[in-house]
């Protein structure tokens, strides 16, 4: 391992983003040599159960600790906000603005448009939460005012690279840690099971626990545990690509951890590749399993799932952990400084200044030179004592010196005043530089009056154009899944149309590397009189806004709040479907003139991901989901989740039906604070599907048996 703890000096290198979980994580981090830290304050980031930096002051010290070594600090406040928490939201964004953090990391869209609006100079980074997977997706992103994307985790190489080379933003990848089986963002598990939301930083976890495949005998059971990813290998491949960022996840590990995956990172960017020592020990620190690169090299499927096992857990051995102490025991020195000495008589003190890249000038004095006895100053000389500025963040770039013909200065002088200078130069260093905000240059959110006693229109989703029944109540808009073989979608639209419906279209929420496609099925759709389509990702709103049709916001945009509904209007879209997290007196209470729905009654979808488990029987997946039918996971109590696969990706749903219709059905908007409520199905019959929607049309379908309220009364933490 290379002794020299310096920064190149060249084009700036691809950044190491680490964890900054607790303290002792973030001093691990910039010991270790990372370039920026992400961090937590209070109770809005997607890490809740961290330490993270909870009051002010412990928040104020760690900005100054990292600016004072050159490293910048993300702030976390990547999670869906409620409107009773505005005023916390508001308050956090003041208290980064004061700071002066490097950044702040977002996933809500309507916090997003607040902050682009009260503080346009603070640095905002779009959330791994906003499922930003193709380059729609990074081009909404920056029409929405964020000056980086955090692309998602289930992303090839290839893909990455197709995506930075059309970003106008910078982009992040993760590139060491944990991988959720989700795509972040898009999972309701830990939510609907216990009420801990991952888009609220509560994750349970519960895809860890013991899953199979339905019918399989093979006794594997880690069909939702995927290991921990391990990209490091690739980050010259990603530098070269044009990623501005490589983030290791983490911020509940050990800080013994970060030392070593930030190491790993900064030695394979800086010197090409981590000694097998050092992999040895990452690996043994924490893994599940080992590690997988699958996502990244495209070979998803059965290698890239494990747990932690038992042997996982005993090599993390304390010898091991006090192994990788020295990784991080002292100041890493990246900041480079100038030093220029005076020392022009007998009779005047010496003066060394110090200066950084920053603009940062600190100064200390001296006794005045003395008359040499033996050799008189040279530059060596005063380089040699100046330069060794171990135990701080500063390393030597530049000296120059000034002193008298004959004359000189004792190496203690002049080590009393490089510490006093660069003591000055940290406190110049550890000073905010506040960012302006104005929370009234925000606005308020928009209001409206519900008027009358307008009952809800009724809109339903169907899983395949096959469930279309022959006959149908009143209903507003029936959407088909946009992949629908072409034949069969016109022989469905036809049949709508005749009946004085308003056909529409459904994209997945899956988009990877299908950009292309969808737009090209979009336009044919037009063509057979489909004007509408529903979309689940922001990535699309760039690429559809063109063919004069009218886009739907579907309810994977997680739309949580009255600011995220205006966000909504103000990207152009006409209405939208709500989160499912959000409690039926929660959307009764939302602001914003946006048209908005909800679903009252079908399977929640608890998770979207790129490796279908079903593919993990012995005998391969039975194809059921790829062609659109069900197949299914079977969990630890022995009840069947549905697995549905759409454009490359499954959709896992809960086994247990949602319905709240008994407690909407006739009640007006006005008292909902709804435009419509929608009925989805997925593995219905035509038969199922038309009786269903009779007795909700007649209002006589009420209560069912096995049935959930999901979580439209208990809610989420």
């Amino acid at each position: 391992m290379s002794g020299d703890n310096r920064r190149q000096s060249k084009a700036k290198p691809i950044e190491i983003l680490s964890p900054a979980g607790s303290r002792e994580q973030l001093t691990a981090a910039v010991r270790a040599g990372a370039d920026a830290v992400y961090l937590g304050a209070g109770s809005f980031n997607a890490r809740r159960g961290a330490e993270n930096f909870a009051d002010w002051e412990s928040l104020r010290e760690a900005v100054a600790y990292c600016h004072a070594s050159g490293v910048e600090v993300h702030l976390t406040a990547n999670i869906l906000v409620r409107d009773d928490e505005w005023t916390e939201a508001e308050t956090l964004m003041e208290t980064a603005c004061a700071l002066g953090v490097d950044a702040v990391i977002v996933q809500d869209i309507g916090l997003a448009r607040y902050i682009h609006a009260a503080a346009p100079s603070l640095v905002m980074h779009a959330s791994t939460q906003l499922s930003l997977h193709t380059p729609g997706g990074v081009l909404a992103a920056a029409e929405a005012g964020f000056r980086r994307a955090v692309l998602s985790r289930e992303l090839s190489g290839r893909e990455i690279g197709e995506i930075v080379k059309v970003s106008p933003i910078e982009t992040e990848v993760f590139i060491h840690g944990a991988l959720c089986m989700s795509v972040s963002g898009q999972c309701l598990f830990s939510a609907v099971l216990g009420g801990r939301s991952g888009n609220r930083g509560l994750c349970a976890q519960p895809c860890r626990l013991p899953f199979r495949v339905s019918g399989d005998r093979s006794g594997f059971d880690g069909c939702m545990s995927l290991k921990d990813m391990s990209h490091i290998a690739h980050i010259p491949e990603l530098a070269a690509m044009g990623v501005t960022s490589v983030k290791i996840e983490g911020r509940m590990k050990r800080p013994e951890y970060v030392a070593a995956a930030v190491t790993a990172c900064r030695l394979t960017r800086d010197e090409g590749a981590v000694p097998p020592d050092l992999s040895r020990k990452l690996e043994a620190v924490f893994s599940r399993s080992g590690f997988t690169d699958g996502y990244y090299t495209g070979k998803r499927g059965r290698g890239m799932f494990g747990t932690r096992t038992k042997e996982d857990v005993v090599s993390a051995s304390s010898e091991l952990l006090r192994s990788l102490h020295p990784l991080y025991k002292t100041e890493y020195a990246r900041v480079p400084v100038d030093m220029a000495l005076t020392a022009h008589d007998i009779h005047t003190p010496a003066v060394l200044k110090v200066c950084d890249p920053d603009g940062n000038e600190a100064h200390a004095e001296a006794q005045p030179p003395q008359t040499a006895q033996k050799a008189p100053f040279d530059e060596d000389y005063g380089r040699r004592v100046l330069g060794k500025t171990g135990g701080t963040p500063y390393f030597l770039r530049d000296f120059h010196a000034e002193v008298g013909e004959g004359l000189t200065l004792p190496s203690g002088e002049m080590a009393g005043m490089k510490r006093d200078a660069l003591a000055r130069l940290d406190e110049l260093r550890r000073a905010p530089h506040p960012i302006p905000f104005d929370a009234e240059a925000a606005g308020a959110v928009t209001s409206r009056t519900w008027s009358g006693d307008e009952m809800p229109s009724l809109r339903v989703v169907f899983q395949s154009a096959e469930q279309v029944p022959d006959s149908l109540p009143p209903v507003e808009m029936v959407f088909l899944p946009l992949e629908t073989e072409s034949g069969l979608l016109e022989y469905a639209v036809k049949k709508l149309v005749r009946r004085g419906v308003t056909p529409a279209v459904e994209v997945p929420r899956g988009l990877f590397g299908r950009e292309s496609d969808i737009l090209r099925m979009a336009q044919a759709i037009r063509l057979i009189g489909v004007n509408d389509i529903m979309i689940h990702n922001i990535g699309l709103i760039p690429v559809l806004r063109n063919l004069s049709m009218t886009l739907h916001g579907g309810f994977g945009l997680n739309v949580f709040n009255s600011r995220s509904l205006d966000c909504c209007a103000g990207m152009g879209l006409a209405d939208n479907e709500l989160s499912y997290e959000l409690t039926l007196r929660q959307i009764a209470a939302l602001g914003s003139r946006q048209p908005r729905g909800m679903v009252v009654r079908g399977r929640i979808p608890m998770m979207l991901t790129r490796n279908c488990p079903a593919s993990l029987s012995p005998k391969g997946c039975t194809g059921a989901a790829k062609e659109g039918g069900v197949c299914g996971l079977t969990d630890r109590t022995g009840r069947e989740l549905p697995v549905m696969c759409r454009l490359g990706c499954s959709e896992i749903f809960n086994p247990v039906m949602m319905s709240v219709t008994e407690n909407v059905t006739g009640k007006p908007g006005r008292a909902l604070s709804l435009d419509w409520v929608t009925l989805r199905f997925t593995d219905e019959s035509p038969e199922e599907c038309g009786e269903i929607i009779r007795r909700y049309a007649d209002g006589t379908l009420g209560r069912e048996a096995n049935i959930t309220a999901g979580l439209y009364f208990k809610g989420v933490m």
